[in-house]
């Protein structure tokens, strides 16, 4: 709680609240205090002003009066008429500074005395004295008729009306001081809970992140820099997600990879082994010296040439999927496709012949820009699958044309229907069916014919069932 921004927030602006709040107070009770000592000395300059010209108008002369005692008795007559009229205290002394005549209480001694010495030295003072509930203030100054000092006069009065009263309202301004704070205070907690609340939502959401959890969203209503930082945060959040599920996929094609990889060697492995045991096991044979027989020599002989015929396809098969899989391009070039299929079918139609297949073409004129020997060897690859799987008797229909800037090629044929195991996977390498009129077959040849395609920017699907029809597309120009 101590280390959270609201804690600290809130401590930081008490204590500026609290710092100014006592500031102010002090400050104000010092306007106070100075006002009510300025009141109370203008009071007392007055009561001076006025004793003093009372007494210098109605004095006699000192001389006149028969003795010191009958001229301060009847000074202290004036100023009862004066000043005790107002509630005043005083105090009359000789210029010697004996007390001569006096109704001051006890209280005033200290004051009377320190003013009495002001005095003597001719100076007039006012000094204030602060009690619990009251200020009390002496007014000491020497009096003076034609040049000469007849004595020391201090007027003492009490001001606890005032001072109570100014007391009171300092006392009420501190108290709607304290009230403000407080609602300072509730109003500061409410508006930086208000601020730090998104934050706390936005570092709980961030936890989430951290334990795998992508699902969240904020209601962002504000559009101050909270608002900002927490849309900043979304979008940071759904690029983490994005790039979460992309290193997902990837990991999972990398682990698809590998698994093809292994399934890879060890089908070359196996396709290589067979026809090299093959040929191994009829080379020994006809080593042995004792075989004689000429026609079993010559089965062997011409087994031996099959198996190193299939041997040396397959070789070359493993050389295509390693240049689709490396892509080692050819020049690219203008392709005039009708011509070109018309060579491939008339090539393909003598092995077809030999299986009573007929091969049937309706092509369109068209060009590609492409990699000419490889879309030779995807046409004859798909022509000699369409061949092996065919029924006998059957014909072949090859239709080319344009359409949509896309030049599509399309070979059906009359066939059992690819097993759906196969079908799942028929782009794979190594995937064969076993319905087929030849032997020996690789299963590398449609997925060489996937490769050429992507090569070449285009696709390429087969729709599976008694007629088997695969559809070639490709840009054209």
């Amino acid at each position: 709680m101590r280390n959270s921004v609201r804690f600290k927030f809130i401590l930081g602006l008490s204590m500026i609240f609290i710092i100014s709040a006592v500031a102010l107070n002090l400050l104000i009770r010092q306007v106070f205090e100075t006002n009510l000592e300025n009141i109370i000395k203008n009071s007392m300059k007055d009561t001076m002003k006025n004793s003093r010209e009372y007494l210098r108008y109605n004095m006699k002369s000192k001389d006149s009066y028969e003795n010191e005692k009958s001229f301060y008795t009847s000074m202290r007559n004036l100023l009862n008429n004066s000043v005790l009229t107002y509630n005043y205290e005083f105090e009359i002394r000789n210029p010697s500074g004996k007390v001569m005549e006096s109704n001051m209480s006890l209280d005033s001694n200290e004051l009377t005395e320190k003013g009495a010495k002001s005095a003597l030295k001719g100076e007039a003072v006012i000094n204030l004295k602060y009690n619990s509930d009251n200020v009390q203030a002496v007014l000491s100054y020497p009096l003076y008729y034609e040049d000469k000092c007849l004595g020391i006069i201090n007027i003492s009065q009490n001001y606890n009306n005032m001072y109570l009263e100014n007391k009171r309202i300092v006392d009420v301004i501190t108290v709607i001081e304290f009230a403000v704070f407080i609602v300072i205070f509730i109003l500061s907690y409410l508006f930086t809970s208000k601020i730090i609340r998104p934050i706390i939502v936005l570092t709980k959401q961030i936890k989430k992140i951290e334990d795998g959890d992508y699902e969240i969203d904020l209601d962002i209503k504000s559009k101050d820099e909270i608002g900002i930082l927490l849309n900043e945060f979304m979008n940071m959040k759904d690029k983490i997600k994005n790039q979460i599920q992309t290193i997902s996929m990837e990991k999972d094609k990398v682990l698809k990879l590998e698994k093809g990889r292994r399934e890879f060697f060890n089908n070359v492995t196996h396709e290589l082994k067979t026809p090299l045991t093959a040929i191994s096991g009829y080379a020994q044979i006809l080593l042995d010296k004792d075989v004689e027989d000429k026609e079993f020599k010559d089965r062997a002989v011409q087994r031996i040439y099959l198996e190193s015929e299939r041997l040396h396809s397959l070789v070359l098969d493993l050389i295509n999927v390693s240049k689709g899989l490396s892509f080692l391009e050819e020049d690219k070039k203008n392709i005039k496709m009708k011509s070109l299929l018309e060579d491939i079918c008339n090539d393909m139609s003598i092995k077809a012949k030999k299986y009573s297949i007929d091969i049937r073409v309706n092509i369109e004129e068209g060009f590609i820009i492409g990699q000419e020997n490889k879309i030779k060897q995807l046409i004859i690859n798909l022509l000699d699958n369409a061949i092996k799987y065919s029924f006998s008797e059957e014909s072949i229909n090859i239709n080319a044309f344009n359409e949509d800037k896309t030049y599509t090629i399309q070979i059906l044929n009359r066939s059992n229907p690819i097993p759906c195991d196969i079908y799942n996977s028929i782009f794979e390498p190594f995937v064969k069916g076993n319905n087929t009129i030849e032997a020996g077959s690789s299963g590398l040849g449609l997925y060489i014919c996937s490769e050429i395609v992507k090569e070449h920017n285009g696709q390429i699907f087969i729709e599976n069932g008694n007629e088997v029809k695969v559809t070639v597309k490709i840009p054209s120009l």
